[in-house]
């Protein structure tokens, strides 16, 4: 008897009866299982995103007698304390629970005025980068002994430099030699910000330098510059909107937290000290 697979699962079951006998609530178990029209639909959704149709009958009803499986199990598992000492299952209703405040929290609108006066505080946060359009000739301080010093000589040797600037005079920059319309930011992360920062006091039209980067020195001629700006609110009220929203989220469930955390009393075992 005791070698026969059914009699191990006949023990099995009779354990967890006895173990749910003793250690549920009844007054706290809802043995009703009520199957909303949403639910449905959202089951028969799950199947047709997998297999391309909407399930027959036979299948509808096998989704539904499955979802009660899942909430039965849900329920008896909840009732027994199996998912008490779960990570996965404390991290996942933790997401739930702070899901349920961030709903809350993003149906509050801004009060008249209390966008604009949140958006003066943080507009630098918003402003558009100055944006160039340039050549440049480099001079690589790997590849010469002093590097600014030939980038002088050639800005010289270009006299009053309406003859452009040679290609043949520079070293081969595996970055493009032309930009146009490129954002500050984007120079910035190319070539550093002692380099960006410099074009802006360049006068446009003519050859000028060096100029130094992360990597040597740079001839540059700016042929248009569009300066940095910050845009009115009604430019980016959308953007300015969700980043405020988001600000209130974080501010409510912090706050949420706060309020909460005075219903527990937390006691944290010190270094040592046995359980």
């Amino acid at each position: 008897m005791f070698k026969d697979p059914l009699s191990h699962f006949a023990a099995l079951g009779l354990g967890l009866f006895l173990a749910f006998a003793f250690l549920a609530d009844d007054a706290e178990i809802n043995e009703e299982i009520f199957i909303s029209a949403a639910q449905q639909a959202q089951l028969e959704a799950a199947f047709t995103r997998s297999w391309r149709r909407p399930p027959s009958e036979v299948e509808r009803s096998a989704l539904i007698d499955d979802f009660v499986r899942e909430e039965i199990a849900s329920r008896e598992a909840v009732a027994l304390g199996l998912g008490e000492d779960d990570v996965v299952i404390r991290r996942r209703l933790r997401q739930k629970f702070e899901s349920m405040l961030e709903q809350i929290a993003a149906s509050v609108e801004p009060a008249d005025g209390e966008l604009e006066s949140w958006y003066a505080a943080r507009s630098s946060n918003y402003r558009e980068d100055a944006r160039f359009s340039l050549e440049q000739l480099f001079f690589s301080s790997d590849r010469r002994n002093d590097a600014a010093k030939d980038a002088t000589d050639a800005l010289l040797a270009m006299g009053e430099l309406s003859r452009g600037g040679s290609p043949m005079l520079g070293d081969p920059l595996s970055m493009p030699g032309q930009y146009s319309q490129a954002r500050t930011r984007e120079l910035t992360d190319r070539f550093g910000a002692q380099f960006s920062e410099a074009l802006v006091a360049l006068p446009q039209g003519s050859w000028q330098g060096p100029v130094p980067s992360a990597y040597g020195y740079h001839l540059i001629r700016i042929t248009e510059m569009t300066p940095g700006r910050t845009p009115a609110l009604e430019e980016v009220r959308a953007v300015v909107l969700r980043d405020w929203r988001a600000e209130q989220i974080q501010a409510a469930i912090d706050s949420a937290y706060e309020g909460l955390r005075n219903r527990y009393a937390v006691t944290q075992q010190g270094a040592g000290e046995s359980g």
